[in-house]
């Protein structure tokens, strides 16, 4: 039995589930002993780690991605999305890249300059590689949503989820009957991205997206400083009412899981849950 299953973002090719479990159980009871929760240091964490199965090639220990490996279609409209969330005086303004659309140029240019992922083009790229190989790629989506099943065998009453983990939770948890876990908290999530939900739900700026079976109660955490969470607020995207919680982490570790865990906000939402 465990009281939370975690979920991992991108770039978890270069950890392992250990890693994850022992980094995540220890900010998370870092936050909790700081709101004075009784249970800190008896909390169960199981891991759904899915990071291992990006180590196939296509995705190695030093990535070379240039702007040139970005497929038309989702992974440059992925790319613009993030970068259009950040308010920017210079939208207007001539890439002198010409190998590029000018908006995947742009966009490039203008997150590099906002050290998302540490500033690096090749791993802002690679951000969208990992986001748009679950969105797409069905074989490599099945085998991520058996690990979060397995996971949830655990018998969990929260479910907290990262990055493109929040993704994979919302995916797994609206297509699957109720479980035990009735509390999600999402920490620095894509998912108010356009481009996102229409993977998701083809019809989404028809209706509001579903709501995740089972769950009484979702709070969204993302911090200002934030790109990857570039939409703040997910009520009224979803059918459903979600709490958003405006949160501050330092640019260095805006989109890290591990600040996040620590947070104030999360700690309060996993004091609730589990209190």
């Amino acid at each position: 039995m465990a009281d939370v299953v975690a979920v991992h973002g991108i770039l978890a090719n270069r950890s392992s589930r250990e890693e994850m479990h022992d980094s995540w159980l220890a900010a998370l009871r870092e936050g909790l002993r700081n709101a004075r929760f009784a249970g800190a240091e008896d909390l169960k964490l199981e891991c759904a780690f899915y990071g291992y199965l990006y180590n196939d090639g296509k995705a190695g220990f030093a990535w070379q991605y240039e702007v040139g490996d970005l497929a038309p279609g989702l992974e440059e409209d992925l790319l613009v999305g993030l970068a259009e969330g950040v308010d920017d005086p210079s939208r207007n303004t001539v890439s002198k890249a010409g190998y590029a659309p000018r908006s995947v140029q742009w966009a490039i240019d203008l997150l590099q300059s906002r050290k998302l992922l540490g500033g690096t083009a090749s791993a802002i790229i690679g951000f969208v590689k990992q986001v748009a190989r679950y969105l797409r790629d069905e074989e490599f989506k099945k085998q991520v949503r058996a690990e979060f099943s397995a996971a949830m065998e655990t018998r969990p009453r929260l479910v907290i989820a990262h990055s493109l983990g929040t993704v994979v939770a919302y995916d797994w948890l609206r297509s699957h009957p109720a479980t035990s876990a009735t509390t999600l908290i999402t920490l620095g999530s894509p998912l108010g991205l356009r481009p996102v939900l229409r993977e998701l739900h083809p019809y989404i700026d028809a209706c509001q997206a579903p709501w995740p079976v089972g769950i009484d109660t979702w709070v969204n955490v993302a911090a200002k400083e934030d790109v990857v969470a570039t939409v703040k607020e997910l009520n009224g995207l979803f059918a459903g009412k979600i709490r958003d919680l405006p949160a501050s982490n330092s640019r260095a570790t805006a989109h890290d899981a591990v600040a996040y865990l620590k947070n104030v906000r999360t700690a309060q939402s996993v004091t609730v849950a589990l209190g």
